[in-house]
């Protein structure tokens, strides 16, 4: 029989020596019940153990007070995929922890409203997130921000605000989309502009939540930005995108900007947050798998791969209605021909366009989107006014290698039948997509291009790049246009 005695709390390690397999259920007890009392930290355990020798430091340093040990200790206990797995163990040891360290606030907001090991309990859950806004945790300020945008509209766009203002690169990116699209914060076009430059600088922190990503799945902010950014200069007029850029360089962390510009539209009461998927977009049907032809493997020079694919990308030219696109306020992208009435792009060429044209040469013919993941970028656009060339081949994703030669074709800069050469770089998947890492040229306009073997089969769909860094250029597997 145990006996919890003075000497028992007195001597953590005698009563490990003696109870191997019951310390932490036992040890979590005592601290939920408040019988373990806080005594000066022990500075021993900075990280989350893997060993039971680690986790009896932690534990006799989290006993003695070290919160940063509780954290560790709770980290350790409440990971799934851990033969230690104790999940009321760890929320305890994360309570402990709550008192110094704010990241155990997240792990118990996150075990409370998912359910993580535990009962969910949204009230609950709720009062840890308070605690993190009063400690100024940005993560806590994106999900209360997020989950006021249909209910209190005004608190949203405050809270977004004051995250965007500490430099959070996500609330500014969504301050951008707010004032761009007008709805539930107003709408003004030269303060998205403000706000999409801020964004596209290096340096803005990128912390987020997973309320946050589902709501506004950005894969990553920067490139987000920096896409956002061109498509909004366009159509800011000259002398506000000018006061924006200047405003936008002299701009620190910790500075509320002033406004750039008079507002088109007043903040909408009672709106709706926006859904994952825009409205204007259908939803996704992957392309059906007798479209994955074989792909050829006779090596071709530079100039044979552009006769043989070139006749498959095309330019895409989007505008958000008739008048705008006579007037030439158009979003440019590209897209690349899979059968005779179908071609593959991104959605950030199309999103929100009621208009949609392809272009190649003299060539040009209305197309519609009939297929979207907005969260992985990937669209499917549909022309029953010219017949396409599709495609020689798919290559298959895992038959690629770091260091083969490949091309691309686009219209950067809205530069029809542009060639670049690189190579693949990298082979990456990010939240489930696929993309080949290339040093092949990538710009504003290339969007929705091919990248393409030597034989003239496609790899990808091109779709963003790191515009700090020289040749980091990404494309979505072809293949993933299949899942």
């Amino acid at each position: 029989m145990l006996r919890f005695g003075r000497d028992t709390l007195a001597s953590p390690a005698r009563f490990r020596h003696r109870t191997p397999m019951m310390v932490r259920p036992i040890a979590a007890v005592l601290l939920l019940l408040g019988l373990v009392p806080l005594s000066p930290a022990h500075a021993a355990c900075v990280q989350r153990p893997v060993t039971e020798a680690g986790v009896a430091e932690c534990e006799s340093a989290a006993v003695g007070g070290d919160t940063l040990a509780a954290l560790m200790l709770g980290d350790a206990l409440g990971d799934a995929g851990s033969p230690r797995y104790v999940p009321a163990a760890a929320v305890a040891w994360w309570e402990r922890a709550a008192a110094g360290q704010g990241a155990a606030l997240r792990r118990l907001f996150d075990a409370f409203w998912f359910g993580r090991g535990v009962s969910a309990d949204p009230g609950r859950a709720d009062a840890y997130l308070e605690r993190a806004l009063a400690q100024g945790a940005g993560w806590a300020g994106l999900v209360r921000a997020v989950r006021l945008e249909s209910a209190d509209a005004a608190a949203s766009a405050a809270l977004y605000g004051g995250e965007a203002v500490a430099g959070n690169c996500r609330a500014q990116l969504r301050l951008a989309h707010g004032h761009s699209r007008g709805g539930w914060i107003e709408k003004n076009g030269a303060q998205a502009y403000f706000w999409a430059v801020v964004a596209a600088r290096r340096g803005a922190s990128d912390e987020s939540h997973p309320l946050f990503d589902e709501a506004f799945p950005y894969k990553s902010c920067g490139t987000e930005a920096f896409f956002l950014r061109d498509e909004l200069g366009r159509r800011v007029a000259a002398e506000l995108r000018a006061r924006a850029e200047a405003a936008a360089a002299a701009w620190v962390p910790g500075q509320a900007p002033e406004r750039m510009g008079p507002a088109e539209a007043p903040a909408a009461l009672g709106v709706t947050m926006p859904a994952r998927q825009s409205a204007s977009l259908p939803r996704w049907v992957p392309l059906p798998a007798t479209l994955l032809r074989s792909a050829p493997k006779a090596r071709l020079d530079p100039q044979a791969v552009f006769a043989a694919a070139g006749p498959s990308v095309w330019v895409v030219v989007a505008a958000r209605g008739e008048d705008e696109l006579k007037a030439l306020r158009t979003r440019t992208g590209s897209a690349v021909a899979i059968d005779g009435n179908t071609l593959l792009t991104n959605c950030h060429v199309v999103v929100d366009m009621a208009v949609v044209y392809i272009k190649q040469g003299r060539r040009m013919a209305r197309a519609r989107p009939v297929a979207a993941d907005e969260a992985s970028d990937r669209c499917l656009l549909r022309s029953d006014d010219a017949p396409l060339t599709p495609v020689a081949g798919v290559r298959d994703y895992g038959d690629l290698k770091v260091g083969e030669s490949v091309f691309s074709i686009g219209a950067p800069r809205g530069l029809e039948a542009t060639l670049g050469q690189g190579l693949v770089s990298g082979l990456r998947t990010i939240k489930a997509v696929r993309y080949v890492q290339t040093t092949a040229p990538i710009s504003a306009g290339s969007s929705g291009g091919g990248l393409f073997d030597v034989a003239g089969n496609l790899l990808g769909v091109t779709t963003f790049q790191f515009r700090e860094s020289q040749g980091i250029n990404f494309a979505i597997a072809a293949e993933d246009y299949f899942r």
